[in-house]
């Protein structure tokens, strides 16, 4: 199972991308509204390209985050 995390674009319904990310199997694993991100979990990778209208930005999730 991969692991994406996607930034989201200004105004988006929710509801609407759950069913949208439904029919590509893949689920919505966490929404964190301070900072407009939410979490995909796949079997599949994910383009950004086809999540243009949703997304600002999608990539995979690493370890190696450091501040």
């Amino acid at each position: 199972m991969m692991t994406y995390l996607a930034v989201l674009k200004k105004d988006i319904n929710l509801e609407e991308l759950e069913k949208f990310l439904k029919t590509k199997k893949i689920r919505l694993a966490a929404h964190y509204k301070t900072i407009g991100v939410v979490k995909l979990e796949t079997p599949v990778p994910v383009s950004e390209a086809e999540f243009q209208a949703y997304f600002i930005s999608v990539e995979e999730e690493r370890d190696n985050l450091t501040i």
